[in-house]
């Protein structure tokens, strides 16, 4: 349906703003109507599976919900009166913000939603790593009991020193857990806030003293140019070689060959995965044969109640972006200065 036609349908008592939700099924867009129902907005589900089809269910959105999609230039410019991108997860690099910004559109995600399930999950890879419970529980299995069975087999988590890299929602998380356990907490995120070292029991430090001093590294931070690869051959020949790496954040943080020829060679001791460089994972990718490494697929921030405070979250700065207002998790606020304000209200359209 074209522009023209949206707008005189507005004017015979259809919805005056237009919320697509794209993902790759069927969704029950329930919650996203209730936190919506103050606005005169409709909110309809789109089943897409191809740049194309992803094009075409969001040329006249208002606001778009994107649970998992790609958002390079073209699609970006093929919303002709957007107001609203909001990725419904903490990553946004596939989000073009530089088209979303020039086309007065701004971009936002959902920090935090999650940070409970990520920081959970990663605590989880690092417990398997330390105690060795992937090789134990397929050993007990094997009938191998007594080949498994030595005082000093599992490692220990008291006292041990945890590095984390990227200081936002989710670090801080891990951090507040790590402390529990009574390891030392250590952390490295260049963008962190004054406040950042005062959390209980965690000194920020720079990249290489993470390295060098950490038993265990996990990564929490955002995926950009900054980060891409700050994990390779460089940084694993300064870790310990009874270290463990954690990455539940993204896949392209880490050098994955280079982390190959880490754990082949004894470099590192071992990896905890829920994200990798290519997803999903090639049956021909080394890490799925190695005994030295547990893996999990994408879903650290998976859970009934996680996915509903997303879509919630999602829903809400939709709300506050069709009612003139700044989303809560703008991720370019350097748009405001392409939109007209009065009175906390956002004026104008995108150029179309």
């Amino acid at each position: 349906m074209c522009r023209g036609h949206v707008q005189i349908l507005k004017g015979l008592g259809m919805p005056k703003y237009r919320v697509v939700l794209i993902d790759r099924g069927h969704v029950d867009v329930t919650l996203e109507r209730q936190e919506l129902a103050g606005v005169d907005a409709e909110v309809v589900p789109m089943a897409v599976s191809s740049e194309g089809e992803v094009i075409e269910a969001i040329a006249d959105a208002d606001v778009v919900l994107n649970s998992a999609f790609p958002m390079p230039r073209r699609v970006v410019e093929a919303m002709r009166h957007g107001k609203l991108i909001v990725r419904m997860g903490h990553g946004y690099e596939g989000v073009d913000l530089a088209a979303a910004t020039a086309r007065g559109i701004m971009v936002a995600n959902v920090a935090g939603s999650t940070s409970e399930e990520v920081s959970n999950h990663a605590l989880a890879l690092m417990m398997n790593c330390a105690r060795r419970l992937y090789q134990m529980d397929r050993g007990v299995r094997a009938g191998k009991w007594g080949e498994l069975w030595s005082r000093e087999v599992c490692g220990q988590i008291w006292g041990e020193t945890v590095g984390i890299f990227g200081f936002g929602h989710i670090g801080r998380a891990f951090a507040r857990k790590a402390n529990a356990l009574r390891m030392k907490v250590i952390a490295h995120d260049p963008w962190a806030g004054p406040w950042a070292d005062l959390e209980e029991g965690v000194t920020l430090v720079p990249f290489d003293q993470l390295l060098r001093e950490s038993d265990y590294i996990t990564i929490h931070s955002n995926y950009g140019p900054e980060s891409h690869h700050a994990f390779n051959a460089g940084a694993f020949a300064k870790m310990k070689k009874t270290a463990y790496l954690i990455n539940t954040a993204r896949g392209p943080v880490v050098d994955e060959k280079a982390l190959i020829e880490a754990l082949r060679s004894g470099r590192i001791a071992g990896a905890g995965l829920d994200v990798f460089e290519k997803e999903p994972v090639e049956p021909t990718n080394p890490l799925l044969k190695m005994e030295n490494v547990i893996l999990s697929p994408h879903i650290a921030g998976s859970s009934p109640g996680g996915w509903a405070r997303i879509r919630r979250g999602a829903a809400r700065d939709a709300a506050r972006a069709l009612q003139g207002l700044r989303p809560h998790s703008l991720v370019n606020p350097e748009v405001l200065g392409k939109l007209q304000l009065s009175d906390g209200r956002l004026g104008g359209r995108s150029p179309a």
